[in-house]
């Protein structure tokens, strides 16, 4: 049996991975998550379990109606299998499609500010018989997807799905083909129309735009499909080189003045003069005609149009007055016609224009958000740099975020540079309680920021420290490292949270819940174990701030990673920016509501792993030991989690006293890091073997790769 059902005599039954007997201490702790009269089925102990705040550190609860605030954290869903995504090469593709390929794909990505870029993706299966909600967009299209995904709103911040409202404005994808069938893109920040091959070279897929002595540069598609915008597909070549290029093809080929070649050109041709693109371009182009013929040929023109007026204004007016022509007017006046961005019909070309205009500019409503009775299989997309994608729908959406690295260097390209790489992490980073004395643009830019005076009253002084925090790691069991695999490929990792504020807010809710269990004179084991019950208004505060905590910290990690990678591409790739092989980033804390044993509940996750089947996820070990890269495999009983780590041994006091700086520099050997006091609480030998940890919970997750730190930063 892969787990131990406890010996307990709680209501609720505990089940523990862990191969170790629970002290005292961890036991009543266990007896007192076990006995709240709101728990669901059972709790699970991860590997790694230990004592914690109210809660053991490593366990998974589940519970109906209710949440308790030491948790934190949230996540984010998927959509289902035959969602459709637009890819830069043109054409658009089902989620499971993409996921069953298993290839990296370019996508179109959106900044906060509303500048649409092209970047790398890969997709994958995400959760199994997942509940669904339908979210109906105002251009008539429906997309599924779980309730907890998050959608990309028109001011850059993110909210889930089952939270959209209707009328609420979301961040379009606006996309359309030129009469010279090259592939636009409309720039949200700016409106103006983009050439997608610019988009892409621009967004550095193409390397660096190179120059071309007294021509303009212009990109080439090698195949000829102007649509077809992968990167292998285009090229950088002077406008006149270009010209004589096309025209070299012309003047060898007989191909091109073939009857064949002549026939399948007037078809194209017409073909096009039927869609909207193409009847305006030819009225345009017959109208500049018809004027050059008339400034060219003036009395030709006069005497080939003398008496028109006088010819059919007879005919004119006998047909105004007649039944027919009172008909054709009245059907004319009451004409519908089509938006062709959204699809609607409008009444009269002046109410198209005032429709464009008033109702449509550069934004996509929510029509209505649907809850479902059906559960699907679900995909997501891993979008390392920027972590949303666009919708064939016409919005854009969050991907499924992740916290580690694979970068395209490896091990031979770190000798003798890791102290220095070191030392510029440190000084590039706060650690500790330190913060930066400065807030780059990014970070007061942030969108969170005009959320913070809706944030609990206890927070309302601490919005200058947040700021200054933002970007900083913070102390204990947060790190920076640098690792290698097996296939010594350098991996970046990174571990922290929502800082100083994040714990605040959490003070303050937990305070609440205590005095609302006095008031009601509820009797708890243990007054940490305080709760709030759905459908209240402190639930309600609670849930706001969690999200706004948990999106702190992600963007947190962001700001941290985006220096960190910036320091180790200027030591290994002379500072060209580079795209990583694989991006990784999971919560060690959750609270979210999922379907477990066909109900709905809380689940709370402290100190553990989301492991669905098919996520990724991260179990770090200590700072001298190895990390895994794991991929869950769906274990229900576990409620889909894993460990979050190797999980401490002894306290960090207990620590301190029994191991010796000595000690720390023998355990944390080959590894570029600190070799002093303040970091001997986090020496190896305080924490449980990894390989142990792994061997307990190898029925939960699948190993994809195995990390060895070498490098490591700690506060």
């Amino acid at each position: 049996m892969p787990y131990e059902p406890l010996k307990l005599s709680t209501p609720t039954p505990v089940l523990s991975w862990a191969n170790h007997r629970l002290g005292l201490e961890e036991t009543q702790m266990a007896k007192n998550m076990a006995s709240l009269p709101f728990v669901f089925k059972h709790i699970a102990l991860m590997p790694d379990v230990h004592l914690g705040k109210g809660a053991l550190v490593g366990s998974v609860i589940a519970t109906k109606d209710a949440v308790i605030p030491a948790a934190v954290g949230v996540d984010i869903g998927c959509f289902t299998g035959d969602t459709l995504i637009p890819l830069i090469d043109g054409k658009s593709y089902p989620l499971r499609e993409l996921a069953d390929s298993g290839k990296p794909i370019y996508v179109y990505s959106c900044t906060k500010t509303g500048k649409i870029v092209a970047t790398e993706a890969i997709a994958r299966l995400t959760r199994q018989n997942a509940p669904l909600v339908k979210v109906i967009l105002d251009n008539g299209v429906e997309i599924k997807c779980t309730p907890d995904h998050p959608f990309m709103l028109r001011d850059g911040e993110y909210q889930e799905a089952s939270q959209l409202r209707k009328g609420t404005s979301l961040m379009p994808f606006y996309s359309k083909v030129d009469r010279d069938g090259y592939t636009l893109i409309q720039q949200n920040y700016s409106g103006r129309w983009q050439k997608a091959h610019w988009i892409i070279a621009r967004s550095g897929l193409l390397g660096k735009v190179p120059k071309f002595e007294n021509q303009r540069t212009v990109i080439h598609h090698k195949n000829f499909n102007q649509a077809d915008n992968s990167p292998d597909n285009l090229e950088f070549m002077g406008n006149r080189d270009h010209s004589a290029y096309h025209g070299s093809l012309v003047d060898r080929s007989t191909h091109w003045q073939s009857p064949e070649f002549e026939k399948q050109r007037k078809d194209a041709l017409a073909a096009k003069s039927k869609t909207s693109e193409g009847y305006q371009y030819y009225a345009e182009r017959g109208t500049r005609n018809i004027l050059q013929y008339m400034q060219n040929n003036p009395e030709h023109f006069q005497q080939s149009v003398s008496g028109n007026g006088e010819r059919g204004k007879q005919y004119l007016v006998h047909y105004n007055q007649s039944p027919k022509g009172r008909a054709k007017s009245k059907e004319i006046a009451n004409r519908f016609y089509t938006c062709e961005i959204y699809g609607e019909q409008v009444k009269s070309p002046i109410g198209l224009d005032n429709h464009r205009k008033y109702q449509h500019t550069y934004n996509h409503k929510v029509v209505d958000i649907i809850f479902l009775n059906e559960s699907q299989d679900v995909y997501c997309l891993s979008v390392p740099e920027y972590h949303n994608f666009a919708l064939s729908a016409g919005v854009f959406v969050h991907n499924c975020g992740m916290a580690a690295l694979k970068m395209p260097f490896t091990a031979d390209q770190l000798e003798v540079k890791l102290k220095q790489i070191r030392l510029e992490i440190e000084a590039a980073i706060p650690v500790g309680f330190e913060e930066n004395k400065d807030a780059e643009k990014a970070v007061t830019n942030w969108q969170g920021w005009r959320e913070f005076k809706e944030l609990h009253r206890g927070v309302k002084d601490l919005e200058t420290k947040a700021i200054r925090q933002l970007g900083s790691l913070g102390g204990g069991n947060h790190f920076i490292e640098l690792c290698l695999d097996t296939d010594d490929q350098v991996w970046l990792m990174l571990h922290s949270g929502s800082r100083h504020i994040g714990n605040k807010l959490a003070e303050c809710h937990i305070s609440t819940a205590k005095n609302l269990a006095k008031l009601a004179q509820i009797s708890l084991p243990d007054p940490d174990l305080s709760y709030f019950v759905a459908g209240t208004p402190e639930f309600a505060a609670y849930w706001h701030d969690l999200q706004w905590a948990q999106e702190y910290a992600k963007f947190n990690r962001d700001v941290m990673m985006n220096r960190f990678k910036k320091i180790v591409e200027k030591h290994l790739a002379g500072g060209k920016p580079t795209k990583p092989l694989l991006s990784v980033n999971c919560h060690h804390n959750y609270a979210e509501k999922e379907v477990h044993f066909g109900e709905e509940v809380y689940v709370t996750r402290k100190g553990a792993v989301r492991a669905r089947t098919e996520d990724y996820g991260i179990i770090p070990g200590s700072m001298g030991a190895k990390s895994f890269i794991v991929k869950g495999k769906g274990s229900y009983e576990s409620y889909c989690s894993c460990s979050h780590g190797a999980g401490r041994l002894m306290s960090r006091s207990k620590a301190k006293k029994q191991f010796s700086i000595d000690d720390l520099v023998a355990q944390t050997q080959g590894v570029e890091c600190r070799k002093d006091s303040g970091v001997l609480d986090e020496i190896p030998g305080a924490y449980k073997p990894i390989d142990q940890v792994m061997e307990n919970q190898a029925d939960l997750v699948e190993v994809v790769a195995t990390l060895k730190q070498v490098l490591c930063v700690k506060g």
